[in-house]
C-alpha cells in the first residue's frame, strides 16, 4: 500500500510539473553580466514575450546561484539615475519586454561563487497564475557602450 502511495505522489507530481510552464510566454537572450569575484550584486537582462491576448505578469524570479533576485528599473529623477525595486512586471498582450541596461532589468544578489564569462546557470520567471519558466542564462562580459549601473543608488 505504501509503494501505491508514493507512485500516486510521483505520477500527481510529474502531471503538476508538465503542466507548470507558461506556454504564453517565452524568454529568450537571457544573460548575467560579469563581475569581479568580490561583488556582491550583478545584473541580468533578458527579452520577455508574451505571445497570448491577456496580459501576463511576472513575481517571481529564482536562481539557485544567489540568494536573492528583485526586478528593477532605472529612471533618471531631479538629474540623478536611480533604481526603483518593482514587486512585479506586466507584459501585455501580444508584446515584448527588453530587461536591458538602463531599463528594466534583475538584481541578483550574494553569487554563491564567482561567475566568469562563459559560465551558464538556471533562471527560473514565476508569473502570478502560478506557471513558470527556467531558462538557461550565460555570463558574459558588458559591452562598453551599455548604460553604467550604479548600484547604490536603490
Amino acid at each position: 500500500m505504501h509503494k501505491i502511495k508514493h507512485l500516486l505522489l510521483v505520477s500527481i507530481l510529474f502531471f503538476s510539473c508538465s503542466l507548470s510552464a507558461n506556454e504564453n510566454i517565452s524568454i529568450s537572450d537571457v544573460w548575467i553580466s560579469e563581475a569581479p569575484p568580490n561583488v556582491s550584486v550583478l545584473a541580468a537582462y533578458a527579452k520577455i514575450q508574451n505571445t497570448s491576448d491577456e496580459l501576463q505578469t511576472l513575481i517571481l524570479i529564482r536562481c539557485p546561484l544567489f540568494s536573492k533576485i528583485e526586478l528593477h528599473l532605472s529612471k533618471v529623477i531631479d538629474g540623478v539615475a536611480k533604481m526603483e525595486k518593482q514587486n512585479s512586471l506586466t507584459i501585455p498582450a501580444q508584446d515584448t519586454i527588453e530587461l536591458s541596461p538602463g531599463a528594466f532589468h534583475l538584481m541578483l544578489f550574494d553569487p554563491k561563487a564567482p561567475l566568469k564569462s562563459g559560465d551558464t546557470t538556471t533562471i527560473t520567471f514565476t508569473f502570478a497564475d502560478g506557471t513558470s519558466n527556467t531558462v538557461e542564462a550565460n555570463v558574459k562580459k558588458r559591452n562598453v557602450s551599455d548604460h553604467e549601473h550604479d548600484h547604490h543608488d536603490h
